[in-house]
């Protein structure tokens, strides 16, 4: 059981934090975070295909989620419930939906919650992304996604050991099933 973190630390994921195809050239981590673009996304994949390193997308609005987890050749998707639309009364703009996931489950692609921007939100902001959160559980739980808790950490003051990532989970509502499987292997 293992963290993504941004940062190398014994036991985790190393991703590097990209946001152009030039910052690529980075030999030291396990794979790559990608905050761009799909045209410049899917650049970036085709020219690290070879690495076989890990591929994580920041999500953004829905149609981009929609058409990453269709087209890009990707192992997880970040943060689905950090998109800029406004909540229905009894639904939440979550940026993930059941048909999405449906193609996250045919493609194998894991959603990740970025746990140190969920800290790093304030008041009610910070309500409304647990809420999109809590959404976003159910939906992988009806679907038997694997979704995935890590902290993003950039250094090591902001780790998080396994016990503090379940006990989260549990309180977002995951289930014991989905808490054993939260962390990455």
């Amino acid at each position: 059981m293992s963290d993504i973190t941004l940062f190398k630390t014994e036991g985790s994921i190393f991703l590097k934090e990209i946001s152009n195809k030039t910052e690529s050239s980075f030999q030291d981590s396990n794979g790559f975070l990608l905050n761009m673009d799909e045209k410049e996304a899917r650049r970036t994949i085709e020219s690290l295909k070879k690495s076989n390193k890990k591929m994580a997308v920041l999500a953004r609005d829905d149609e981009f989620n929609r058409r990453a987890l269709e087209t890009l050749k990707i192992d997880y998707l970040v943060s689905p419930e950090n998109n800029p639309g406004k909540d229905n009364l009894k639904q939440r703009s979550s940026g993930f939906s059941h048909v999405l996931a449906e193609i996250a489950k045919k493609k194998n692609i894991q959603i990740v919650v970025d746990l140190n921007w969920l800290n790093s939100l304030q008041g009610k902001q910070k309500a409304i992304a647990i809420s999109r959160i809590i959404q976003n559980i159910k939906i992988c739980r009806k679907a038997k996604i694997d979704l995935k808790l890590a902290s993003f950490a950039t250094k090591p003051g902001n780790l998080l050991d396994e016990k503090q990532i379940k006990a989260i989970g549990f309180s977002l509502g995951m289930s014991s099933e989905q808490v054993d499987k939260c962390l990455t292997e």
